[in-house]
């Protein structure tokens, strides 16, 4: 099933108002929103002017008229093209007219035979996405990236970017993010039955401006920061500004910055290790596999199932010493401890994100060479690992880049 992601605009309305110019009580609500530039939240309070618009909007308008939004006649459309289902993701601007339209197309969907069994989700709104005040739209266009990113749970795979309707201003951020993960793009003009693919086409990152500054970038998701890198060319300077925004002197990520280092960060599993473990690991290049497969287990199962009671296995007299917790693991029929802390977070820019912290690892005969000596290691050894702040960026290439 194909997730097709779409902007809702507002030709729901103005598509009506051309062929019913003398309803004036809907004619007045919508110019009333227009005007006053209603944000999303306004509607609630507007109940009689919203009840004047939707009232038009029954099931026998839209069976009457297939083309009645621009969104409705891309899906239609996109049904008929790719001939399988559809899940369908109406996003909104911060603007009442986009939610009342994507509230009505919700239910609207629903009475075309041609989108049965198309499930339609809650409409999301992208908050901050208005094109009256620029502080505000970059604010908005971040949202909109990251309520994508959420979608797609890092898988493109399946994504299909309809840039139909919503604000044009967002189309060159959309194409990009699209290009960028390899999704097709599709958009159908007003006045054709023309279904327009924008297919994917080969684009070049420049991968080793966020490799050679990573510890910058990421520093960028958690706070403002006032100084570039150090030492940069000339070249590195303008890559690296063309990602950011920049205010009162301090620099964030700009969407086109999000999109991208959101790609490159897909592109390996990040863990923090202690200078312990990355001494034990580099001493046996096996136990580097180990350690590697291991580690990347302890992250989908966290992920998957936070409870899984190997996560927290119990070691006597080691039970959450100094917040950390062990997990128990079996890795090329070798036993595997590892120490490890997770820390949640979220960026700068509303993305939910976790580290994980690994302080200590034992594998094979060091878990079991001696009944539980590898617990009296962890304990001796825990002073090595107790400042997490000092461990280091360990990154592990994806076997499988879903993007």
């Amino acid at each position: 099933m194909k997730k097709v992601i779409t902007m809702v605009g507002t030709s729901l309305f103005e598509n009506y108002l051309e062929k019913h110019s003398n309803d004036e009580n809907l004619k007045k609500a919508y110019n009333y929103f227009l005007n006053n530039r209603s944000k999303a939240t306004d509607l609630d309070r507007e109940s009689n002017r919203k009840k004047n618009i939707e009232k038009s909007f029954n099931e026998n308008y839209f069976k009457n008229n297939p083309n009645a939004s621009a969104e409705i006649k891309s899906f239609i459309k996109l049904k008929e093209e790719l001939n399988e289902e559809l899940e369908i993701y109406l996003l909104y601007s911060d603007t009442a007219l986009s939610r009342l339209a994507a509230e009505i197309l919700q239910r609207a969907l629903s009475y075309f035979e041609e989108l049965k069994n198309c499930p339609v989700h809650s409409p999301l709104k992208i908050k901050g996405l208005q094109i009256w005040n620029r502080g505000e739209f970059n604010e908005g266009m971040v949202n909109l990236i990251q309520t994508i990113e959420k979608i797609s749970q890092g898988y493109w795979g399946n994504i299909i970017i309809n840039i139909t309707g919503g604000y044009k201003a967002t189309i060159p951020y959309l194409t990009i993010l699209a290009q960028v993960n390899r999704c097709p793009i599709y958009y159908i003009f007003e006045d054709t039955d023309t279904l327009i693919k924008i297919p994917y086409i080969p684009i070049d990152i420049k991968q080793s401006i966020f490799e050679k500054h990573k510890d910058f970038f990421r520093k960028l998701e958690r706070e403002e920061i006032s100084e570039l890198p150090q030492g940069l060319s000339e070249d590195e300077r303008k890559d690296i500004s063309s990602l950011l925004e920049q205010t009162d002197n301090l620099y964030t990520l700009n969407p086109l910055g999000i999109i991208l280092w959101e790609k490159y960060k897909r592109i390996f599993e990040i863990f923090y290790v202690s200078d312990l473990v990355q001494n034990y690991i580099s001493q046996d290049a096996r136990r580097k596999v180990i350690f590697e497969k291991s580690a990347k287990e302890l992250k989908r199962r966290y992920i998957s199932n936070p409870n899984d009671p190997d996560l927290n296995h119990k070691i006597m007299g080691f039970d959450n010493r100094e917040g950390f917790k062990c997990f128990k693991h079996k890795e090329e029929n070798l036993q595997v401890r590892i120490l490890y802390k997770i820390k949640e977070w979220e960026t700068r820019y509303g993305s939910k994100e976790f580290d994980i912290y690994i302080g200590n690892i034992k594998i094979g005969s060091d878990v079991h060479n001696v009944e539980t000596e590898y617990v009296e290691d962890f304990g001796r050894e825990m002073e090595k690992i107790r400042n997490i702040d000092q461990y280091k960026i360990y990154e592990i290439i994806r076997e499988v880049q879903d993007v």
